[in-house]
């Protein structure tokens, strides 16, 4: 079962830093590319931190709270740009909380045994 969420844990990562190109290619300005870079870095590190959680040292647990609240929060903060939420943005608020959620299970199930607990 902790490989499994953790595979799809990975999947689902790689997924979301794919699913960035239309930051980038639909109506390429400032902001949509500065949202787009933001989000393939923030999904290239929570595939860092499942992958090789030794590269965050001592700050992982700390490190993987950071990235996994940024998720819904980036969502968040994004579907403010008219200054009301739509359904879809919700929607996208709700997956994005549940993207964050998969990650913080996969990460404290399998990829925090990768890391010695300091004394």
């Amino acid at each position: 079962m902790n490989r499994a969420l953790w595979g799809f844990a990975l999947l689902v990562d790689t997924l979301a830093i794919l699913a960035t190109w239309p930051f980038f290619a639909s109506e390429p300005s400032a902001a949509s590319v500065g949202w787009g870079v933001v989000l393939v870095a923030l999904f290239g590190a929570l595939l860092m931190l499942l992958l090789k959680p030794v590269i965050f040292g001592s700050h992982v647990g700390k490190s993987a709270k950071v990235l996994c609240v940024a998720v819904p929060a980036i969502a968040f903060l994004g579907s403010l740009d008219t200054g009301s939420i739509s359904g879809q943005e919700f929607y996208a608020i709700v997956v994005a909380a549940l993207v964050g959620w998969l990650n913080w299970a996969a990460f404290r199930r399998h990829a925090a045994i990768a890391v010695p607990k300091a004394a």
